[in-house]
């Protein structure tokens, strides 16, 4: 059985992190990823009651996915005192994850924005990630560099590259929607870096009107079953993690159900 769980990212504005682990149990969700909205978020005293309510509502922390523009794009900058500033945010988020027993940390890394960004030479911030790996294994957790359409890893191709310029494991959270936007079959990043997908952001996409749109499970028909046989045939053994867009529902009820129909397509 595959693990399924939910993303707190879906409730972007509409719920606070804290109250999440509740809604959780009342859910029979056992499963999370928690995504930290911002600053006071990371703070040791936050995280203490946030990692007591999770435990009291015995709730499984998958990964932590900080808001990334917030101070991840200064991890791989070449000026040495924004890069040192950013170090710290990281190393405060790393200390939270292990508080919250979570597996890994998901990461969007540099900003790609063409015409615009400087300095994105992949030789000199692919050795970076060796770095960021090291200081998230001293708290026991795996870095995951995130597919994202607008960052630097938007095609298998350039997570290719990145593996050969690199001296140690890199893992990955596949983010299907993200995938799509960029133009490529998420299948694609699971023939290129299946073996090493730690997890996968899950929400549904209709392309019946021609132009892609993103939905909650099932209204889209993905094909979610396929693909995670596709990622266990690379030995995938991680969480599919449903996450949507607060614009997808009207209602939480209405993500409760996409979680249940989700699991239910995975796991029957």
């Amino acid at each position: 059985m595959v693990i399924t769980g939910i993303s707190t990212a879906s409730f972007f504005d509409t719920l606070m992190l804290e109250d999440a682990p509740a809604l959780f149990r009342q859910w029979g969700v056992q499963n999370a990823e928690y995504y930290l909205n911002s600053w006071c978020e990371y703070d040791p005293a936050f995280v203490d009651r946030l990692a007591k309510e999770t435990e009291d509502a015995g709730i499984r922390v998958i990964g932590v996915h900080p808001m990334s523009l917030q101070y991840e794009p200064l991890l791989f900058t070449p000026h040495p005192r924004q890069r040192a500033d950013a170090m710290k945010a990281y190393e405060l988020v790393l200390k939270a994850a292990e508080r919250l027993g979570a597996d890994h940390y998901v990461m969007h890394g540099p900003v790609v924005l063409n015409g615009v960004a400087k300095n994105l030479q992949l030789t000199r911030l692919a050795p970076i990630f060796d770095t960021l790996s090291d200081m998230a294994e001293d708290h026991g957790l795996h870095l995951t560099l995130e597919n994202v359409s607008y960052s630097i890893m938007p095609t298998p191709e350039v997570g290719q590259t990145i593996h050969s310029l690199i001296t140690r494991p890199l893992y990955h959270t596949l983010d299907i929607k993200q995938s799509i936007r960029a133009g490529v079959d998420p299948t694609a990043f699971v023939d290129a870096l299946g073996e090493y997908i730690l997890a996968v952001h899950a929400c549904d996409c209709d392309f019946s009107g021609g132009k892609p749109r993103y939905c909650l499970p099932p209204r889209g028909g993905y094909d979610f079953k396929g693909l995670v046989d596709a990622l266990q045939k690379k030995g995938f053994s991680g969480a599919v993690l449903l996450e949507a867009y607060s614009d997808m529902y009207r209602d939480k009820e209405e993500l409760k159900g996409a979680y249940h129909a989700l699991d239910h397509i995975i796991n029957s």
